[in-house]
């Protein structure tokens, strides 16, 4: 079934003024209101001649509670639909939030894409703008809330299930091919909803996690290390400053080139090094309940480098690390007090490594693609 009566839109429409009135209420869309619309174009016919059309679209507002879900936020703004607007977008009316959409309008995007996903990417686009304050700040349209709300987008669509490639699809072939002052070109918009759907596979893969696995033919598996992946992370770290549970995005300093604080839509948070919007250099990654992450160096926007990392079943990974995985020597400690010193590739052992059991002894040997084939 297609999600088909709902919409949003991946362009800023700022300084814009509406001036048409319905009979004699003037439309209270003023200059510099914030009007994301999809095709980039104001035509929003007032504001669907103010409000002519007030009631909200049920299955919309189930699709927008299903991409709220993962984040654990409620809806706090109207979704409502306005014919032949030949648009979709977000907005603040007299205090209240919107989400207008075309619903003939959305249909076609669906069929250009021949997939659902492309609509509610687009949906996930307006939300973000609407959770990260850009509706309200009386600034208008500006390309940073666009590539900020773009990557909400990449994220959201992760957590709900979708590929890379089905995240990606409204954009690439609905985006301008050229920037312009209220919005950045295809390319950055691509950039911005793959580092969001990259960062939520970091914290929550698809696939298995880079955990190492024990040498399960001398002994059993640990059952909490193997079984519950998302227990707590027993280390733990104070975080700078306390998130409300509704406050995303750059925090404090500056999280386009510098040093700031990040918070994402899962709450995780981020500090340290920016370079070109990226986690590039020095910082501390945490939990959603504050517990320490990842410390150590990042490379655009990936764990690259030396650091340590606390997984969530009690495991620790000290050493080297590249496009997130450990890579290079290190030592992983297991959460009943084992540890393994030897060399990485990829995430998993290989070459020359040591298990150190905390009963005193040690297994020695050779591993290839993480699965010991020599004793020593």
């Amino acid at each position: 079934m297609r999600f088909v009566l709902f919409s949003v839109g991946l362009w800023l429409i700022t300084q814009v003024t509406l001036l048409a009135q319905t009979g004699n209420r003037q439309s209270p869309i003023h200059q510099h209101a914030f009007v994301c619309n999809y095709t980039g174009q104001a035509g929003t016919q007032s504001l669907c001649n103010y409000m002519m059309y007030t009631a909200s679209n049920g299955h919309a507002e189930k699709v927008v509670d299903r991409i709220l879900k993962p984040i654990g936020l409620v809806r706090n703004f109207k979704i409502i639909e306005c014919p032949n607007t030949r648009n979709c977008f977000a907005t603040v009316v007299s205090g209240q939030r919107f989400i207008i959409y075309d619903g003939a309008f959305m249909q076609r995007i669906e069929d250009m894409t021949e997939t659902d996903w492309s609509a509610i990417s687009i949906m996930a686009h307006e939300i973000g703008h609407h959770l990260q304050g850009h509706t309200i700040d009386g600034k208008g349209g500006q390309p940073m809330k666009e590539i900020e709300a773009d990557r909400f987008s990449g994220f959201v669509l992760h957590q709900l299930g979708a590929s890379l490639d089905e995240a990606l699809i409204a954009i690439k072939t609905l985006g301008a091919e050229e920037a312009t002052t209220t919005h950045p070109a295809k390319q950055a918009r691509i950039d911005a909803i793959r580092k969001g759907w990259t960062e939520a596979e970091e914290i929550y893969p698809q696939q298995d996690s880079n955990r190492i696995a024990r040498n399960t033919a001398q002994r059993p598996a640990n059952p909490l290390a193997m079984t519950n992946p998302d227990a707590p992370a027993k280390e733990t770290t104070t975080p700078a400053k306390a998130v409300g549970k509704t406050k995303i995005g750059c925090l404090s300093g500056d999280c386009q080139d510098g040093y700031g604080i990040f918070v994402n839509p899962t709450l995780e948070k981020y500090q340290g090094d920016f370079a070109n919007g990226s986690k590039h250099g020095e910082g501390v990654q945490f939990y959603p309940d504050g517990k320490m992450k990842y410390k150590g160096t990042f490379s655009d926007d990936v764990r690259s480098g030396n650091g340590l990392y606390f997984y969530r079943n009690g495991d620790k990974y000290v050493g080297q690390f590249q496009d997130n995985l450990p890579h290079g020597k290190g030592t992983y400690y297991f959460s009943d007090g084992d540890r393994f010193v030897g060399t990485f590739i990829k995430g998993k052992r290989e070459g020359f490594g040591i298990l150190y059991n905390t009963d005193g002894t040690q297994e020695s040997g050779n591993y290839e693609n993480d699965e010991l084939v020599e004793e020593n």
